[in-house]
């Protein structure tokens, strides 16, 4: 299952690594390892982005139940997805077209657990 010679091994092991001083960058079109586009996978993707969210509020503010009601803003992060207000950076960077490679960095295995 977890075959380190497989691009998925590969993938998960890079999570393992730690990290001193920088960081890893996944060069190329990493998005091109992908899988097609289908409703499962985006709505894999949708539930780990909330978990992933909830999971993030509890390790910021623990004990706080109102923290995922907070939106941090101002933080320069939104640039990578608009110019400006409504208007997308780049269609490219939509967020289905990495949905797979994510979900395959961080080991979440997705495929055939769900009715989607």
């Amino acid at each position: 299952m977890n075959d380190p010679a497989s691009r998925r091994g590969f993938l998960r092991g890079l999570t393992t690594l730690p990290l001193i001083g920088g960081g890893i960058s996944l060069i190329g079109a990493p998005s091109a390892v992908a899988q097609p586009v289908t409703t499962g996978l985006l709505m894999a993707y949708d539930e780990w982005l909330f978990m992933e969210r909830r999971m993030l509020c509890l390790e910021q503010c623990p004990g706080d139940d109102t923290r995922e009601n907070f939106r941090p803003t101002n933080t320069g992060a939104h640039t990578y997805h608009f110019d400006g207000p409504g208007h997308w950076r780049d269609p490219h960077r939509l967020p289905s077209t990495r949905a797979a490679l994510v979900l395959s960095a961080v080991g979440c295995e997705w495929e055939g657990r769900g009715i989607w």
